[in-house]
């Protein structure tokens, strides 16, 4: 029982404290899991860790599932998720009520306009951030092929995005090893 306890306690500190999404938590998930209640070592983490990048999905999710499962089981599995979830979801609720409760007013709908370009901005910022790697030197026409076919296939073909992923896959692994 105190297990459980301890599992919603600690990753329940990490959604509050762990800012920037799942990737800023790692090292908060890390500090918990290993130096604060001795979980596991690192080693362990670090197989965790890399086991939880290969998979989709949020890591911060994968890894509180993963070590609520290894140290309570499906009870453990659990209390961790809702640990590490429940603090956003208690906030994002909150601030959702807020804005529908004042949606009409002049300074809500303002700040609702004044973040969507912010967003957008940011969103362009990672993906500036992501282009040297999305487009190796020794593959460059291929990575534009890749590139420019994945937009006319989801743009003007109407394909669904994960088809398309895959197709990306097969073609990188056939053509660009």
């Amino acid at each position: 029982m105190s297990n459980w306890v301890a599992l919603f306690w600690g990753f329940f500190k990490v959604g509050i404290l762990g800012y920037g999404g799942g990737p800023g938590s790692i090292s908060l998930i890390q500090a918990i899991s290993v130096n604060g209640y001795h979980w596991m070592d690192n080693a362990q983490f670090s197989e965790m860790l890399a086991i939880g990048n290969a998979l989709p999905g949020p890591i911060a999710t994968k890894l509180a599932a993963a070590i609520g499962w290894r140290v309570g089981g499906a009870i453990g599995a659990l209390m961790a998720l809702i640990g590490i979830v429940g603090p956003s979801l208690i906030l994002m609720l909150g601030m959702y009520q807020i804005l529908v409760s004042y949606q009409s007013n002049s300074y809500v709908t303002g700040l609702i306009h004044g973040v969507k370009p912010i967003v957008v901005l940011l969103l362009v910022l990672v993906i500036w951030d992501f282009i040297p790697g999305a487009f190796p030197k020794n593959h460059v026409f291929m990575s534009l092929l890749l590139f420019v076919g994945g937009l006319i296939a989801v743009k003007g073909l109407n394909i669904s995005p994960p088809w398309v992923i895959l197709g990306a896959m097969v073609v990188g692994m056939t053509f660009m090893r």
